[in-house]
C-alpha cells in the first residue's frame, strides 16, 4: 500500500518565551504582521495568522494554568509579544507545553532566564529570601530593627527586649 506524504499546510513560527514570579511570556518572532487571531484560555492557548500568503498558526497546551482574562498581547512590528498571567504564582514552569516531547521551533529566551531569589531550608521545610531588598525595606518602615554587628551583647539585646 501506497500511502501520499504527510503535508502540512500551515507554518509554524518560531516562538521565545521566558518567566518570572507571576508571568509567563511568549515571543512569537513574526515581522511585519497585521491582523492575528489569539485565543487564550486556562491552560490553552491558540494563535494564526497569515504573512506573505503563508498561514502561520500555533496550539499550545501550557504546562501551568493562567490568567485568560489578564492576557496582554501586544504587535511590536518585528515579534507579537504574549504576557500570560500565571494563576499559580512563585511555582515556577518547568517547560511551556505540557507535554514532554521537544518542538523544534519553541526555546528558551536566553536574555531572560529565570533566576529565583529563595532557597529552601530542609531542616524547616520553610523559603528563605535570599534578597537583601525585602529587609531593607521592612527597616525603614520600621518593622525590623538595625542590627549591629560588632559581636557584643548589645547586638542581641533587641531579640530580648521583643521576646521577653
Amino acid at each position: 500500500m501506497d500511502c501520499p506524504p504527510l503535508v502540512n499546510l500551515f507554518n509554524n513560527p518560531k516562538i521565545m518565551w521566558y518567566q518570572t514570579d507571576t508571568t509567563i511570556v511568549i515571543r512569537i518572532m513574526l515581522q511585519d504582521v497585521k491582523d492575528y487571531f489569539l485565543k487564550v484560555e486556562v491552560d490553552h492557548l491558540q494563535f494564526s495568522t497569515i504573512l506573505n500568503n503563508k498561514e502561520y498558526y500555533v496550539n499550545l497546551y501550557l504546562f501551568g494554568s493562567v490568567v485568560p482574562e489578564k492576557t496582554i498581547h501586544v504587535n511590536l512590528e518585528r515579534e507579537i509579544k504574549i504576557i500570560l498571567i500565571k494563576a499559580f504564582k512563585w511555582l515556577p514552569w518547568l517547560r511551556l507545553q505540557y507535554h514532554k516531547e521537544k518542538s523544534p521551533y519553541i526555546i528558551l529566551d536566553t536574555e531572560h532566564l529565570y533566576e529565583t531569589n529563595y532557597s529552601m531550608d530542609e531542616n524547616r521545610l520553610i523559603m528563605i529570601d535570599e534578597s537583601p531588598k525585602l529587609a531593607e525595606s521592612l527597616r525603614k518602615e520600621n518593622i525590623l530593627p538595625e542590627i549591629v554587628d560588632d559581636d557584643s551583647e548589645s547586638s542581641d539585646g533587641w531579640m530580648d527586649d521583643i521576646f521577653l
